[in-house]
C-alpha cells in the first residue's frame, strides 16, 4: 500500500514494526507535527498480526508520503527492504516508539549534517527515556548521558540513525543473521569508515521494556549480547535465537537461564578453546571499563541535579588514560579475564538466590 504526496522528499524515514498497532497513531501524530521539512514515511512490517495492517490501510491522506512494505520477519531484513525502496538521498531510522518533542527537530538534523559538507558524517539524536513514573532515577541519567557520547557501542537504534544514502552503501545492508543488536553492529561498521555526530535535537523513547523486564536485567543481556557479537561468538546467537523478544512479549527477565546456557556452550569446548573465549570476553570488558569511571561523573552531576549531559567528565578524564596505561596490554587482559570469570561465578549465585525467590 502506499499514499503518494508529489513533493520531492528531502529525507526517507525507515520504520520496521511487528505487532506495534498501540503505537501506530501516536506515532503517526508526531510526525504530523513535524515542520520544514518534506518526507516519506515507510513502514516495513514483518508480518503483524495485531491489527497494525488493518489500521494503516484505514488511515485518510496524511501530509507526508508514506508506503507499506511486506516482508518476512526480521529487523534487518525489515531495514534492508525499507533502503531498496526509499526515494530521498537522507535516510532516517526509527522505531515506532519514537518521539520528538521539538516540532523543528528533524529539519534541524538535516542542517546539522548538510553543514558538516561530509557524507561521511552521520548523525544521531539525543536519547531521553519516557517513564510511567515520575521520580529521578540515577540508572536512567547514567544511560540517557552515556547515549549521549557517541563513544563505542553506545549508538543504537532507539537514537535515531540520520544518514546520507552513500554512507549507507558504503557501510553496506543491515545484518539479516543477528537476532539482536542488528543496530548496533550497523553502527559500528559505519564508525570505521565515517563519523557519528551528536544532532542538535532530542528523541525519546518508551521504558516499557526496561519496566516490564528490569532495568539492569536488560542492560546486563544487553552487554552480553554486544560483548558475543564483537567477538563473534555465534554459537551463543544461535543457541538463543529469542534473545531479544517484542514489546508486547516482554515479562519480567530472568537470567539465569543464559547464565546456564553461557556454561554449557563453554563445556562444549576443549580447555584451550575455553579460555580463549573467557580471554576474549575479558579483553572486550576491559575495554568497556571506562563506563566505571563514567558511572563516577554521572551520579555526582546526578546529585547537584544537573541536566543530563551538563556536568563534567573529571573522573573518566583523570583515571582512563591511567587505567588504559595499566591494563592495555597481555597481563591486564588476562587479569580482566580472570575477574570476569569470578565474576560470573559470583553473579550466578546471587542470581539463582534471588530469581528463585
Amino acid at each position: 500500500m502506499s499514499v503518494d504526496n508529489p513533493q520531492v522528499a528531502d529525507l526517507s524515514i525507515i520504520v520496521p514494526v511487528l505487532n506495534e498497532r498501540d503505537d501506530l497513531p501516536d506515532f503517526f501524530s508526531d510526525l504530523e507535527r513535524q515542520q520544514g521539512v518534506c518526507f516519506e514515511l515507510i513502514i516495513s512490517d514483518g508480518g503483524s498480526t495485531d491489527g497494525s495492517l488493518e489500521w494503516l490501510e484505514k488511515q485518510s491522506l496524511p501530509p507526508f508520503s508514506y508506503r507499506l512494505l511486506n516482508c518476512s520477519k526480521g529487523r534487518g531484513r525489515q531495514l534492508n527492504r525499507g533502503i531498496e525502496k526509499a526515494a530521498a538521498e537522507w535516510l532516517l531510522f526509527l522505531h515506532v516508539d519514537s518521539r520528538f518533542s521539538d516540532p523543528l527537530a528533524l529539519r534541524k538534523g538535516l542542517n546539522h549534517l548538510i553543514r558538516a559538507e561530509s557524507l561521511n558524517v552521520a548523525g544521531h539524536f539525543a536519547l531521553s527515556f519516557r517513564r510511567s513514573g515520575f521520580q529521578p532515577s540515577a540508572g536512567y541519567y547514567f544511560y540517557e548521558w552515556k547515549a549521549r557520547l557517541g563513544l563505542a557501542e553506545t549508538v543504537h537504534g532507539d537514537q535515531g540513525f540520520l544518514i546520507h544514502r552513500q554512507l549507507v552503501e558504503q557501510v553496506g545492508p543491515f545484518s539479516e543473521t543477528l537476532s539482536a543488536m542488528e543496530d548496533t553492529d550497523f553502527a559500528e561498521r559505519l564508525r570505521q569508515l565515517g563519523q557519528w555526530q551528536l544532532l542538535p535535537a532530542e528523541i525519546s523513547t518508551s521504558t516499557r521494556r526496561f519496566e516490564r523486564e528490569g532495568l539492569w536485567q536488560r542492560q546486563l543481556l544487553g552487554a552480553i549480547i554486544m560483548c558475543s557479537r564483537v567477538i563473534g561468538w555465534d554459537d551463543f546467537f544461535r543457541a538463543a535465537p529469542h534473545i531479544y523478544l517484542q514489546q508486547s512479549d516482554t515479562e519480567k527477565l530472568h537470567l539465569v537461564p543464559f547464565f546456564i546456557l553461557i556454561r554449557r556452550l563453554h563445556k562444549n569446548l576443549t580447555l584451550p578453546e575455553r579460555w580463549k573465549l573467557w580471554y576474549l570476553q575479558g579483553s572486550y570488558v576491559r575495554n568497556h571499563a571506562w563506563q566505571l569511571f563514567f558511572a563516577l561523573d554521572a551520579h555526582r552531576s546526578f546529585r547537584h541535579g544537573l541536566s543530563v549531559g551538563e556536568g563534567q567528565t573529571r573522573y573518566l578524564s583523570f583515571l582512563l588514560p591511567i587505567f588504559n596505561f595499566m591494563t592495555d596490554n597481555p597481563a591486564g587482559r588476562l587479569g580482566a579475564t580472570v575477574l570476569l570469570r569470578v565474576w560470573y561465578e559470583v553473579t550466578f549465585l546471587w542470581l539463582k538466590r534471588i530469581e528463585k525467590g
